[in-house]
């Protein structure tokens, strides 16, 4: 089978990125009843390391990350947990897939990471590594925004990257009424499921995603639990997973055409 790996270093800015966040360009909607008292929300900037991040931290305490080189190309991916404490401090850990130190399929794995600092609501944030990566970044207004299901109807082009993609590829990622969810640019495997926005009320759905086949992009069979965010200024998605296991996982960028 193939592999993964385009995503990167041990940085770990995991939980505390954002989907493509508050830029002017996004729509003005309604937000929803609960107004966003602290960390939650969508984060996006750099690392000391020159990288980009964008992710989010959702209303249980959830945090999903995607990091990205210069070219946009995804380099690292986390899911992990944060907690706050006195006012303006915070606190996390999650397990990172770290492809491009590992970049042989044979020694590729998940990571466990951990890091401190401080956020302001609704404002910036600030965290740095174990190991001294540091993480600054503003937060996105989108995450406000009401999750429709018809937003993301379309057909979105990007990059995937899977366990057992060696590189990422170019893909196409296809969103029907109803918010089926399929990709047909793998053959051999059948990758389908169903996108449904979180009972929170944020603009974040839920998506598990299951491939079935002899040649998918993960073990035939998995279920990957994804998160999918997506920014309607800019038309971009965002999709992340792990197998409960961690075992697997599955990532994609993309723009609708």
């Amino acid at each position: 089978m193939k592999k993964m790996t385009a995503l990167g270093g041990l940085f770990a800015v995991l939980a505390l990125s954002a989907c493509g966040g508050g830029s002017d360009a996004e729509p003005v909607k309604p937000p929803p009843a609960t107004v966003v008292t602290g960390v939650e929300g969508f984060w996006s900037g750099t690392t000391s390391n020159a990288l980009n991040v964008q992710g989010a931290v959702l209303e249980n305490g959830e945090t999903w990350s995607i990091v990205t080189d210069a070219g946009g190309i995804p380099v690292g991916f986390s899911q992990g947990t944060v907690q706050t404490s006195a006012g303006d401090l915070l606190n996390g850990s999650a397990q990172y897939l770290n492809a491009v130190d590992n970049f042989a399929v044979s020694s590729r794995k998940t990571e466990s990471v951990s890091y401190t600092g401080r956020y302001s609501v609704r404002d910036a944030i600030e965290t740095t590594t174990t190991a001294g990566v540091k993480f600054w970044g503003r937060y996105g207004t989108g995450y406000e925004q009401i999750a429709t299901v018809s937003q993301l109807v379309g057909a979105f082009s990007g990059t995937g990257i899977a366990n057992q993609i060696k590189t990422a590829v170019p893909i196409t990622v296809s969103v029907t009424t109803g918010g089926l969810v399929s990709i047909p640019n793998y053959p051999g495997c059948s990758i389908r499921g169903t996108a449904v926005p979180r009972a929170s009320g944020r603009n974040v759905f839920d998506l598990p995603l299951t491939f079935s086949g002899t040649d998918c992009p993960v073990a035939s069979g998995s279920v990957v639990q994804s998160v999918v965010f997506y920014n309607e200024g800019t038309r971009a998605l965002q999709i992340m997973g792990f197998t409960t296991s961690k075992s697997d996982s599955f990532v994609f960028t993309g723009t609708k055409s």
